[in-house]
C-alpha cells in the first residue's frame, strides 16, 4: 500500500500513523531498574541561611565563604539598602560601608562592588568570595591576600620621560 504524497514530497498531516505505539522505541526490559538514594538533606545552617535570604528578598548567586560571614554580609547589605531613601540607593556608599565593616572584622584587603550592571573577573583568597543581589542591586564582596614587601622597589632605576 502506497501512501499519497503531497506536492512537496512530504506526508500530509492527516496521514500520520493511527497507532502511535508502533512508532515508539521498545524499551529493553532485561535491565533492572536503578534504585537511587535521595540526596542527603542540607545542613541546618544552610537551611537557616536559605530561609533568611528568602525573608530578606536576597538571591545568593555564588559563594566561597563561611556561612556566618555570608549571613553577616547579607544582613548588613539589606540594612544599608533599606537605610537609604527609597529608590535613591548610592551604590558607592553602600560598597564603602560593607568593605570597611569586613576590613574591621575579618582583616584588611576586602573589596566590594555594588551596582545594577557590571562585569567582573576577580581572583580571591580562599573562603573570601560572595556574590548576591538585594532587590535589583548586585553585590560582589571578595578578599585578596596582602603580602608585605620584603624589599621595596628601587625608584632610581625608573626612567621618566619629561616630554
Amino acid at each position: 500500500m502506497e501512501r499519497q504524497r503531497s506536492y512537496n514530497g512530504r506526508r500530509n498531516i492527516d496521514e500520520r500513523p493511527k497507532n502511535r505505539s508502533q512508532c515508539r522505541l521498545q524499551r529493553s526490559s532485561s535491565l533492572p531498574p536503578v534504585a537511587r538514594a535521595p540526596p542527603p538533606p542540607p545542613p541546618p545552617n544552610q537551611l537557616k541561611l536559605a530561609a533568611m535570604a528568602i525573608d530578606l528578598n536576597v538571591r545568593l548567586r555564588s559563594a566561597d565563604m563561611p556561612l556566618a560571614m555570608q549571613e553577616r554580609a547579607i544582613r548588613r547589605a539589606r540594612a544599608l539598602v533599606d537605610a537609604n531613601n527609597p529608590g535613591i540607593t548610592k551604590p558607592t556608599q553602600v560598597a564603602m560601608c560593607l568593605k570597611k565593616e569586613f576590613d574591621a572584622l575579618y582583616g584588611p584587603a576586602w573589596h566590594c562592588i555594588v551596582g545594577k550592571s557590571f562585569g567582573s573577573f576577580v581572583t580571591h583568597a580562599g573562603g573570601g568570595f560572595l556574590y548576591f543581589s538585594v532587590d535589583k542591586l548586585c553585590f560582589l564582596l571578595f578578599k585578596t591576600e596582602v603580602r608585605p614587601l620584603v624589599k621595596p622597589p628601587s625608584l632610581h632605576r625608573l626612567k621618566i620621560n619629561n616630554a
